[in-house]
């Protein structure tokens, strides 16, 4: 069992927001910055953008603390020039009620929530999913994994050759490992795997819907688990919707909940 401390929320916080960055960085390489990257800091907080994948998948803010309260205006000004919304995500000790105050004067209200869970890394024993087989993906997999990742989200189909190339500029970063599960060697999931130090991050997983209830997620989880316990990670994390699939899986998984995340959106 882990216990809770804020220096170790700081450590999973700054393990996302590497992962976030890293990311960005290499979609940033792509056809001259086609997509419009933009990273800048704010004190310790992070504002990510990419003017071209409008949505709070990248445009978002991390890192807000107490002491960002007056440079509120500066960072949502920092959207507004490139006609994004973006979310905030306030972490439960790190941002104050003024914060809060702040970001309701810009028009801001809390919209959800998002559960960070961690554990500590194990090689689990996979052989207990006997009809999942999993692999790293190979360079030429990545219009499957565009595929798998699209159809899993319900995106609409165009988008599967930019997801593909978006994670495929990635391919020979270090710190990211992809991976292709198969049931009876018919494709079913993906997922990726990020390493920050001694923290390893459940990156992303899909499961195309037939193939779900089947131990697919967790099959992925584990096979994770132990490569992050191999590349010398202490811990790994990842985040879920409160109360989804996703979260109860990694619960199964040996992970727990550590704090659940405050999603601010400003609402016309």
């Amino acid at each position: 069992m882990i216990i809770t401390k804020p220096a170790f929320v700081d450590r999973l916080e700054e393990a996302e927001t590497n992962m976030l960055s890293s990311r960005l960085r290499a979609i940033e390489t792509i056809d001259g910055n086609s997509l419009g990257v933009a990273i800048e800091t704010f004190g310790q907080a992070y504002a990510f953008s990419a003017k071209r994948m409008p949505g709070p998948a990248f445009n978002t803010v991390r890192g807000l603390h107490k002491e960002e309260e007056r440079q509120i205006g500066e960072i949502i000004s920092f959207y507004e020039k490139k006609e994004l919304e973006p979310q905030i995500q306030l972490v439960p000790g790190a941002a104050g009620s003024k914060v809060m105050q702040a970001l309701c004067r810009q028009g801001f209200c809390q919209t959800g929530f998002h559960s960070v869970l961690a554990g500590r890394c194990s090689r689990q024993v996979e052989e207990r999913h006997e009809r999942i087989a999993i692999r790293t993906l190979k360079l030429e997999d990545y219009r499957l994994y565009g595929h798998i990742y699209t159809e899993s989200f319900g995106m609409p189909a165009f988008f599967k050759e930019s997801v593909a190339t978006n994670n495929a500029v990635l391919h020979e970063e270090r710190n990211w490992t992809f991976y292709l599960a198969e049931v009876e060697e018919e494709p079913a999931g993906v997922a990726a795997l990020f390493t920050s130090g001694t923290i390893a991050v459940l990156a992303v997983c899909a499961v195309l819907a037939r193939f779900r209830t089947q131990g697919v997620q967790q099959a992925l989880i584990a096979r994770r688990q132990a490569d992050a316990t191999a590349a010398g990670c202490t811990y790994i994390c990842g985040q879920a919707g409160f109360a989804t699939t996703s979260q109860r899986n990694m619960e199964r998984s040996g992970l727990q909940t550590i704090y659940t995340k405050a999603l601010w959106q400003r609402v016309s």
